[in-house]
């Protein structure tokens, strides 16, 4: 375990290493052990974009899954269920936030601001999940709503190099001039810090 309080399990789903994970469990690893700022091993498995270590997890019991931490997986049949079940109760994904802005959460990012809609679809452009995406913003979400750093779902998709993802954000007005809180770099900037020189000149372009 590091300062951050990362065990073990929380390093393999960060890197969606399956095995490890399962010698983890195997070997009694704390499933809902905590980071430091809260996440459990199943809530970096999503924020990474690690699915097949999130599906063990939930295999094995992890609780928590929420409308973020679906999004995040791209779980296109549970996200619209919860969606569908927050019409009759508005608490229903809703993700407990921290007490304070941070160098990670901004004060107008939307987990700060408890908009867990707009939350869910920065982490689903984030990871890639266009169609879940899609269905967050016809739901309403914010397509410029701000996640860790202040980045758009645009400046993820972006330096993660998810094409289709750019696309659509592209197609439906995402705003490429807007700069995040502790690079102050466009999504443009985010794709060439990340390497992906076509995505930066596509970018460019729009």
């Amino acid at each position: 375990m590091d300062d951050s309080l990362k065990t073990p399990l929380h390093w393999a789903a960060e890197r969606d290493d399956r095995d490890l994970a399962q010698s983890l469990l195997n070997a009694g690893e704390d499933l809902e052990a905590r980071s430091s700022w809260g996440a459990t091993p199943l809530d970096w498995a999503a924020t990474m974009g690690s699915t097949e270590v999130a599906d063990l997890l939930l295999a094995h019991g992890a609780q928590g899954m929420d409308l973020v931490m679906a999004a995040s997986l791209g779980k296109m049949d549970l996200v619209r269920n919860l969606l569908d079940s927050a019409t009759q109760d508005p608490t229903v994904g809703r993700r407990a936030v921290p007490a304070e802005p941070a160098d990670h959460w901004v004060a107008d990012s939307a987990c700060m601001k408890g908009d867990v809609l707009s939350d869910a679809f920065y982490r689903a452009c984030r990871n890639g999940h266009t169609e879940v995406a899609a269905l967050l913003l016809e739901r309403g979400a914010d397509i410029d709503a701000k996640g860790v750093f202040g980045g758009t779902g645009l400046h993820w998709a972006a330096i993660n190099e998810h094409r289709d993802t750019i696309a659509f954000l592209l197609r439906h007005g995402a705003n490429l001039t807007l700069r995040d809180a502790k690079f102050h770099a466009t999504p443009e900037g985010w794709a060439g810090e990340g390497g992906h020189d076509e995505i930066r000149e596509l970018l460019h372009r729009a």
